[in-house]
Formats: C-alpha cells, structure tokens, sequence
C-alpha cells in the first residue's frame, strides 16, 4: 500500500512539475537583442552577409527579417539595370568584405551608408520587402556615403 501512495505522490510531481513548465510547449514569446546572424548569399561564391539589430526580437520575428534582410540583397543583385557592373559590384563586396546589415525598427532613413563605414549598410525594418540595396551596394563599392528616404 505504501508503494502505490509513493506512485501516485510521483505522479503528482511530475504533473505539476510538466504544468510549471508550460506543458513541454517550446515556443516562446520572449524579446531579446538577437545575436549577429551570419548568412549565406545564393549569388556568387563564397558570398556571406551578418545581420545585426540592437532591437529586440522573438526567434520567430529575427528569423523572418534575416530572410526578408537576404531577399532584398538578392533582389539588388538581380536587378536589371547594368548587370555587368552591378553583379560584380554585389560579388565583390560580399565576398571580400565582411559587410553587416543592421535592422532597425526607427531610422530617418529606409536604407543608409554612413560616412566612413564602408562595410555596413543600415535598413529599416518596415522598407525591407521594397528598398532597393543597388545604389547603397555601389556606395559602398565607391566608399561614399548613402542615404535613401
């Protein structure tokens, strides 16, 4: 009789441990400032960008700009004007250059390269799925300074 007291005590810990716990669900809501997230360009060879944000984000939210982030550098490769200067330009500079994109959710700017930081490009978060990174690519190609409203 004692065993089945002890089983059924058992059964209660763990039942109420598994509800402390959310029941197992893995999910989560929680916000934080994401890690820098490297990622892989599908042009080129070796081309690679790292996404950044001082923002926070869910997992779920971060991962879906990262890939909104590498659409609209895949869109600027892919684009139709000068395909002969701008592919390389695009190959070039992320390949050789360890370029970062920076997200933000406020910026005066939808994209933005500043004055003496030739390797960065700053995109606001709502701008992603229309900015067009050409110019700010070739900007950093001619180490100048570029801002797009």
């Amino acid at each position: 009789m004692k065993n089945v007291f002890k089983l059924f005590g058992l059964i209660a810990i763990l039942a109420i441990a598994l509800i402390g716990c959310g029941g197992g669900d893995t999910t989560t809501t929680e916000t934080t400032v994401p890690a820098d997230t490297p990622r892989t360009l599908t042009f080129g060879t070796d081309c690679k960008v790292t996404i950044k944000s001082n923002d926070q984000f869910t997992a779920a939210e971060w991962t879906a700009l990262c890939d909104k982030a590498v659409g609209a550098i895949e869109r600027g490769y892919n684009s139709d004007y000068m395909p002969a200067v701008n592919k390389p330009n695009f190959e070039n500079k992320f390949r050789n250059y360890n370029i970062s994109i920076v997200l933000l959710k406020t910026a005066t700017y939808d994209c933005e390269v500043k004055e003496g930081n030739y390797t960065t490009m700053y995109l606001k978060i709502s701008a992603l799925d229309t900015v067009d990174l050409r110019p700010a690519v070739w900007a950093l190609c001619d180490e100048e300074a570029y801002h797009q409203p």
